[in-house]
């Protein structure tokens, strides 16, 4: 009986230590400077994936689970990392082209996969930024890892990883 009350402890602290992933950018390391005056916009291909790919040891096991709107989970990643960076980033349904001064990404969620290990959920994003006014393609893999949680919060916050990448990436460009 006491090895399996250290072993379900065991499992426990493991549990918590590899719930969660950076999902708060308040304290980042962007310039401020190069984005002080620019408005960048997103707008979501209508090629991006509809629906999650599921897989891993809980499959099938837990029973189904609630398919979340890709399009709103990303425009709330844009948003959510918009106010922890203070950078003015701002989801479009459709964009003019003849804006130059805007920076305007056309962005593809070419892949969502959500993994299910023994402790731990991974959900990953692979994301392709067209970078309408600069003729340039970036590509970003964004990853949460939790413990559990709702599937649209995960999917947003793995959005949101790949988002912020994406910021870093722009940022190197110019340097």
């Amino acid at each position: 009986m006491n090895k399996i009350k250290i072993v379900l402890s065991l499992v426990i602290i493991l549990t918590f230590f590899n719930c969660g992933s950076v999902s708060d950018y308040s304290n980042n390391k962007l310039n401020k400077e190069y984005y002080k005056s620019k408005t960048i916009y997103f707008t979501l291909n209508q090629n991006s994936v509809k629906q999650i790919s599921v897989n891993g040891m809980a499959v099938g096991v837990l029973g189904g689970y609630k398919a979340p709107d890709i399009k709103q989970a990303f425009r709330e990643s844009i948003q959510e990392l918009s106010l922890e960076t203070k950078i003015n980033l701002q989801f479009i349904e459709t964009y003019d082209k003849t804006r130059d001064s805007d920076m305007i990404i056309d962005v593809e969620i070419s892949e969502a996969i959500w993994s299910f290990g023994f402790s731990v959920a991974t959900f990953k994003t692979n994301v392709n930024y067209n970078i309408q006014n600069g003729s340039k393609l970036i590509n970003t893999i964004g990853i949460r890892k939790s413990g559990g949680g709702s599937e649209s919060n995960n999917l947003r916050k793995s959005l949101k990883n790949a988002n912020y990448k994406l910021l870093q990436e722009l940022e190197k460009s110019v340097k």
